[in-house]
């Protein structure tokens, strides 16, 4: 239907913006010459070829020949070019499309390593669910699954916590003296946790490994594997192709470029509040470093204030809104 909608006038001018043609047509035009000429110079001379004249064929053989070899040759010449010039073109289309194809190839790659990246990245989530339903703990002589489990281990730690600090304050009280009063207790947890900077490194530590002897084989795993997943996240999604490179020159993987944020964004609307504090507590404590490392690199808890931070070096600042680990603040915040 396009064709026969062209204009005769743009296909004569797109016939002669084309260079093989214009070769082609001299060359047709040597090689009319070419046949025309000795005729024209026979016709010129007057010299009438008859019957008896069979004996001087030779010469005129030689004569046709002379005049005409030359410009066939020329115009062979010219269609040797016109070739040249369109299997020229022929290569550079064949290298578009040779382009085209390795850049669809690479497309539709990318598509399947995003693919490949999110299933492994949901199954991670949907067996962080059922670590977390299969989480069972008795205390006293209640027992509690799930995220009722987390939040228990959550209160046994901090309770923990504040006993130690409670000896450490009223050392002649005794146990009975934290367990039976429950106004002195809820108020010293509150002093303990809700104020700035009251927990250092070593109490973490005491606390933390006293608490992991007694229920890591609970919720030893449930660590571990959001650990995993993290470090996942950071091995699998680049910002950049720089980081990109760099990854694969590190770990030999091959990442995707993407969003980080969005993948931490995900691991994190799998927490509750519960499992989101004892999280961060994990990875402050000493032997978990590693956790601790990617946590503050990547903000993967979303707990670094941005506003007005320094570019020249690196800066880790506790947002306002992350009241919950102000106790907390002087082991999260780095600053280098």
């Amino acid at each position: 239907m396009a064709d026969k909608n062209k204009n005769p006038e743009e296909e004569e001018v797109n016939f002669f913006r084309k260079k093989e043609n214009w070769w082609i047509l001299i060359g047709i035009i040597v090689i009319v010459v070419a046949i025309a000429t000795p005729f024209i110079i026979l016709h010129r001379l007057g010299w009438k070829i008859t019957y008896n004249q069979f004996n001087k064929l030779g010469v005129v053989g030689d004569f046709f020949g002379g005049t005409t070899v030359g410009l066939f040759t020329l115009a062979s010449i010219m269609f040797v070019i016109a070739a040249i010039v369109m299997q020229k073109k022929e290569l550079e289309l064949q290298r578009k499309e040779l382009s085209q194809t390795r850049k669809e190839f690479e497309t539709g790659n990318n598509t399947a390593k995003v693919q490949q990246i999110d299933n492994a990245f949901f199954n991670m989530l949907s067996l962080h669910h059922q670590i977390v339903n299969g989480i069972k703990i008795t205390n006293g002589k209640v027992s509690y699954a799930g995220r009722e489990a987390i939040e228990q281990l959550k209160d046994i730690y901090e309770d923990r916590f504040g006993q130690k600090q409670y000896f450490l304050e009223n050392q002649n009280s005794g146990l009975a003296g934290w367990l039976g009063n429950s106004h002195t207790r809820r108020e010293h947890l509150n002093k303990l946790f809700n104020n700035v900077d009251t927990i250092n490194q070593e109490m973490l530590d005491e606390i933390y490994k006293d608490f992991h002897n007694d229920y890591g084989n609970d919720i030893g795993h449930y660590m571990r594997n959001n650990y995993r997943i993290v470090k996942f996240i950071v091995n699998n999604v680049a910002d950049d192709k720089e980081e990109q490179e760099k990854i694969k020159e590190e770990t030999g993987r091959e990442p995707i470029i993407g969003d980080k944020r969005y993948y931490f964004g995900m691991l994190r609307a799998q927490w509750s509040n519960a499992e989101f504090e004892l999280i961060l507590i994990n990875s402050l404590y000493t032997e978990n470093h590693k956790f601790k490392e990617l946590i503050l690199k990547h903000d993967v808890l979303d707990m670094e204030e941005t506003k007005g931070k320094q570019t020249a070096s690196k800066v880790f600042k506790l947002k306002e809104s992350m009241k919950n680990f102000r106790a907390y603040r002087k082991l999260i915040e780095i600053s280098k």
